[in-house]
């Protein structure tokens, strides 16, 4: 292990050594393993401090959190105990209902989900539960409702824009689902929730990994200021570390500062060439600093590694319709619908440049699937194609 993460669990060991029959010590230790990926040690260590001191619910509240990944019954039996000695702390709630919804208990899930509600009305997560079940059975009015208070209480959220994408596809409100599916592609992949339990738990981190995790999560709570900072500590354990080069990147194209962005995809493809998604975010971020030429080399590098990568394809798309070269944006438009026929916008971007081309029933065939998925094209659009070919049945 990193040299720093041995020294901390020799210490941790250590004071358990000392004190055998203590409770705290045992779970300090799991905190350490925990912290650092030892999953298996920390549930060894959590099970230890329970026996020890059966009373206190942060034992089996991180010993679920711990196994929810590797035994998630188990895991699902340590929050319900951690839920009995301790019905007012939110994140077992919440623990609880996402084992239940991964195990395709949907009532019992709500019913968690609404417990957590009730003990922190200002939970996103619990918010985003329970709107992402109601979508799912078809109560779309009621699922607006948590879905739209969840993006007020985590405006940051990626999969909360990604669920109410989902839901105004279904209300057939395709500029709302266009606008939700463009910030949930923008935002981090995280859900900002307090739980001190967890967060003690992260700060015992000393790893390049538990760092890097504690800056994924300043990002996600709009933290830019702490998020840069610990980069720039990881960058000092770990100089030239082409993944986190990348995330930095990510961090600066998130805030809008494409150049510095630009500048960290650099770095991150130097020690990695075959980064084929820092190659196309570098791509991006060129074109956000409209160097065009630039941005068309490195997404048409990337494709070298990976010729089917969607998102290479998909702005290559724009950048040769931008250019009027029809025929290359065809291509790789669908590109982009070969691994991902769902994909609305390339539908309809795609019937715009066949109609250019006068292929107006293809365009057509396409302006159908557009719609279909939440991302109809303009009126003058439509109307043009009407005019050069009325539409089919």
């Amino acid at each position: 292990m990193e040299p720093q993460v041995r020294a901390r669990i020799v210490r941790q060991r250590g004071l358990v050594a000392d004190a055998p029959g203590s409770a705290e010590a045992w779970g300090a230790l799991g905190r350490t393993f925990q912290a650092h990926g030892l999953e298996p040690e920390a549930d060894a260590a959590y099970a230890r401090a329970e026996r020890l001191d059966p009373g206190n619910f942060r034992w089996p509240y991180l010993r679920a959190a711990t196994i929810r990944n590797i035994r998630p019954d188990d895991a699902l039996n340590a929050a319900g105990r951690a839920a009995e000695l301790n019905p007012g702390y939110t994140p077992v709630h919440l623990l609880a209902a996402e084992l239940l919804e991964g195990a395709g208990n949907v009532e019992a899930a709500m019913d968690r989900y609404r417990q957590a509600l009730e003990t922190a009305p200002d939970s996103a997560l619990a918010a985003l539960g329970i709107g992402r079940l109601l979508l799912r059975r078809g109560e779309l009015d009621a699922a607006q409702e948590h879905l739209e208070r969840a993006a007020t209480l985590a405006p940051r959220a990626g999969p909360v824009r990604a669920e109410l994408a989902r839901l105004y596809a279904q209300q057939n409100d395709a500029e709302a689902a266009r606008r939700a599916a463009g910030a949930a592609r923008e935002l981090p992949d995280l859900v900002p929730a307090e739980d001190p339990l967890l967060t003690e738990v992260w700060d015992e981190a000393v790893s390049a990994r538990g760092t890097q995790q504690r800056a994924l999560r300043a990002e996600a709570a709009g933290d830019f200021e702490a998020a840069e900072a610990l980069y720039g500590h990881l960058l000092d354990l770990r100089p030239g570390d082409a993944d986190i080069l990348y995330n930095f990147g990510n961090l600066y194209a998130r805030t809008r500062r494409f150049g510095e962005a630009a500048e960290r995809y650099r770095e991150a493809l130097e020690a990695r060439p075959e980064h084929v998604v820092a190659r196309v975010n570098l791509g991006s971020a060129l074109l956000m600093l409209g160097r065009r030429d630039e941005a068309m080399d490195q997404l048409l590098r990337a494709l070298d590694h990976d010729p089917a990568d969607p998102d290479a394809n998909r702005t290559l798309g724009g950048l040769f319709a931008y250019r009027g070269d029809n025929v290359a944006a065809i291509r790789h438009y669908r590109a982009v619908l070969s691994r991902d026929p769902q994909d609305g916008p390339v539908h309809r971007d795609l019937a715009i440049v066949l109609a250019a081309e006068g292929e107006f029933e293809a365009a057509w065939e396409h302006v159908a699937a557009a719609e279909r998925l939440g991302s109809p094209p303009n009126a003058d659009f439509l109307l043009r194609l009407q005019a050069a070919l009325p539409r089919p049945g």
